[in-house]
């Protein structure tokens, strides 16, 4: 009954993943390859920082459930790693977006939310 309960938060929290899906179109040069693999890097981003976060509540709640002293050291060194996890994916994210401010490259595919080009002349400009 676990496994299956565990199968469907897993599901439910992926549907606005599979939700959001759309035809892959074909890839005609390198700078569509680079902009699809960049895409899918942003996403795969996002969804570990997102565990990470879900991974650190889950064993603050665990934390605070248990009474043993045994079983709160083993709570905290698990909150711990999943603040040192948090902590390198965002990092290393850093470190490539001060990569890419340095060599002069952007990155298309974070023009828009999900690709959804902005118009600036449309936005209201603060004075």
């Amino acid at each position: 009954m676990k496994s299956i309960t565990k199968i469907g938060a897993l599901a439910l929290a992926l549907t606005p993943v599979a939700a959001s899906a759309q035809a892959l179109s074909s890839l005609n040069n390198v700078n569509q390859v680079a902009t699809r693999f960049t895409s899918l890097l942003n996403t795969f981003t996002v969804l570990l920082i997102s565990l990470a976060v879900v991974w650190i509540i889950i064993n603050v709640v665990r934390y605070l459930i248990v009474k043993g002293p045994e079983e709160r050291k083993e709570g905290g060194m698990r909150i711990l790693m999943g603040v040192i996890g948090l902590f390198v994916i965002i990092s290393i994210w850093g470190l490539v977006s001060v990569l890419q401010n340095s060599f002069g490259t952007t990155n298309t595919a974070s023009e828009g939310i999900n690709n959804v080009q902005i118009q600036t002349d449309q936005v209201p400009q603060v004075y």
